[in-house]
C-alpha cells in the first residue's frame, strides 16, 4: 500500500507493537506495515504470534518480565539501529465485585496492564533518546481511561487510567527530546476480548443505546489513529488520549 498522503507514510520508520497476536494489536501492526513501517511484533503466546502477520517480525515476549523486555528491545535495536514507534497494545481484562476480587487477578491486570506498560515505554524510551525522536502509543480504554462504566471492571478501569496518567507524565519527560507520548481509549470494539458481548444480544444492543453511531467498533478504525499518532502527519500532539468510541463518551444522542 503506497499511501497517497506522504505525511501519513511509515517508510522508513521501525515500529515495535505488544501484544499482537490478535484483535487491535493484530490490526494495528497490519495498519503500520501497510503504510511502509518495518514493524515488529511481540507476545507472549508463542504459538499465536508465529501466525499473526505474515509479513512481520514475531518475538516471544512477556511485557511483565522485565529482562524478558530489555533483550527484546535490544533485538530490535541491534537489527535496524532505532525504533521510532512503539505501540503498547498488551493487556488483559477480568471482572469482579471491588468486594470479592481475587487478589491473583489484580495482580495480573496491574502486572500486564500497567507494569508491562511502564518496562516496555522505559526500555524503548531509551533507544528514542539517544536518537532524539519518537512516538510512543499507548492502548488505554474508554472504560476506566475516560469514564466510568462499573459492572465489575474496577481494577481493569485503574490500570487503563494509570496508562493516562503514565501517558501525560512521559510526554512532560520526552518532550524535550522530540519523543511525542499519546493514548488511544478504545470503546466497544469487535475483538476476540469482547466476542462473549457480541454473542449476548441483549447486552450489545443495551451498549449501542450508549453508542451515537449505533454500532461496534472495528480494530481497523483504532489501527488507522494509530496510523496517525505514529506519523508525520501528528507532529504537534502530545499528552493526550483520543477516544475511539463512536462518539460515547461526549454524546449523549436522544431519540426524536
Amino acid at each position: 500500500m503506497n499511501p497517497g498522503n506522504t505525511a501519513f507514510d511509515l517508510s522508513g520508520k521501525v515500529a515495535l507493537v505488544t501484544g499482537a497476536a490478535q484483535g487491535i494489536g493484530a490490526a494495528i501492526a497490519d495498519a503500520l506495515s501497510a503504510h511502509g513501517a518495518s514493524t515488529v511484533i511481540c507476545d507472549c503466546n508463542a504459538d499465536a504470534i508465529a501466525s499473526t502477520n505474515a509479513g512481520c517480525k514475531a518475538l516471544v515476549c512477556d511485557v511483565t518480565d522485565l529482562n524478558q523486555v530489555r533483550k527484546t528491545v535490544a533485538a530490535v535495536d541491534e537489527e535496524f539501529g532505532h525504533i521510532d514507534v512503539l505501540v503498547n497494545n498488551a493487556g488483559i481484562h477480568r471482572r469482579g465485585s471491588p468486594t470479592e476480587f481475587d487478589p491473583q487477578d489484580i495482580d495480573d491486570l496491574f502486572n500486564v496492564n500497567l507494569k508491562g506498560c511502564f518496562q516496555m515505554s522505559g526500555a524503548v524510551g531509551d533507544v528514542m533518546i539517544r536518537q532524539q525522536s519518537g512516538s510512543v502509543i499507548n492502548i488505554s480504554a474508554l472504560g476506566g481511561g475516560i469514564v466510568g462504566l462499573g459492572r465489575g471492571g474496577s481494577i481493569y478501569g485503574i490500570t487503563k487510567g494509570g496508562i493516562v496518567s503514565l501517558t501525560r507524565d512521559l510526554a512532560a519527560e520526552w518532550g524535550r527530546y522530540g519523543i511525542r507520548v499519546n493514548a488511544l481509549a478504545p470503546g466497544w470494539i469487535r475483538t476476540p476480548m469482547t466476542q462473549a458481548l457480541q454473542n449476548d444480544a441483549a447486552k450489545s444492543a443495551k451498549v449501542l443505546e450508549r453508542v451515537p453511531l449505533k454500532r461496534w467498533g472495528e480494530a481497523s478504525e483504532v489501527a488507522g489513529a494509530a496510523v496517525f499518532l505514529a506519523s508525520d502527519a501528528s507532529q504537534y500532539i502530545t499528552g493526550h488520549t483520543i477516544p475511539i468510541d463512536g462518539g460515547a463518551a461526549n454524546v449523549i444522542a436522544i431519540s426524536e
